[in-house]
């Protein structure tokens, strides 16, 4: 009788321990762990150069894009007309075939202005799976969707508000490599545009997996595909590749950027 007594008081325990592990593995990452996760990612996406075609109803996009750790970044647009923008860590350059002119701006900003004033210059041309998302950590809400095969898939929900609107932001990632899988963007509780992978190539290494088709969606109809051939991964890139310099015949302007309320006159 003793005997199945302490078989059983094992058994219990056993039960235990392993329901306590269960309910650990199921706790959401923290905003730490997510940091953690994103600098890893950021660490092995620390050069490439890669060819995007987004293909609209009314009008085709073509740029090849170079960037270089920690935040050099050129794209020669080709289509729908040709443009080359490009940040050397200092100086934000466009140049212009149409009207013949290269555009220089020093951007005299603090460090986080300065990666704001970049996202908005030129973070349209980045696809997703190629930047971090962009949310504030501290006010996003995790939680888990349903596993995909080995890995876990992460939901991040991250509030925006400007004046008088309000938004959602939503990131669906593969856990731990924080791969892209999904973007929704929310307007009082109302899905507008929804960005999903559907292709995606994955390192030889297996770090991390990049898009290389995503598609736009408006109420699940498909409105903008996105192709991304990867040109070169983790290879060599020169300074000189990011400073542009006036062909013949070009003008030069050149600009100075001290405050984010001088930013719209440089937006493309």
């Amino acid at each position: 009788m003793k005997r199945r007594t302490l078989c059983w008081v094992v058994c219990v325990a056993l039960c235990a321990v392993a329901c306590k592990k269960t309910e650990k593995s199921s706790a959401v990452p923290s905003a730490n762990d997510i940091l953690q996760k994103m600098n890893a990612r950021e660490k092995v996406l620390s050069s490439f150069a890669i060819q995007v075609r987004t293909e609209d109803a009314d009008m085709t996009v073509e740029h090849t894009l170079t960037f270089r750790a920690p935040n050099l970044l050129r794209a020669d647009v080709t289509q729908p007309q040709k443009l080359v923008l490009s940040f050397d860590g200092q100086n934000y350059y466009r140049l212009e075939e149409a009207t013949g002119r290269l555009s220089i701006v020093s951007l005299q900003l603090p460090t986080m202005e300065r990666k704001m004033a970049l996202s908005m210059l030129m973070g349209a041309l980045i696809p997703e799976g190629f930047q971090l998302p962009r949310m504030v950590l501290r006010n996003s809400k995790q939680s888990w969707l349903e596993a995909q095969g080995q890995s876990r898939v992460l939901r991040m929900e991250n509030p925006v508000s400007e004046g008088n609107e309000s938004a959602t932001i939503v990131y669906v990632v593969r856990w731990p490599s924080m791969d892209f899988l999904k973007k929704e963007i929310f307007v009082d509780g109302q899905e507008q545009v929804a960005f999903v992978m559907q292709e995606e190539t994955c390192m030889p290494q297996g770090e991390v997996c990049l898009p290389t088709q995503i598609v736009a969606k408006h109420q699940e109809e498909a409105l903008a595909p996105q192709k991304i051939k990867l040109l070169n991964f983790q290879q060599a890139v020169s300074n000189e590749h990011f400073v542009l310099q006036a062909p013949e015949g070009f003008s030069t302007e050149r600009h100075t950027l001290s405050s984010l309320s001088e930013l719209q006159a440089f937006v493309p």
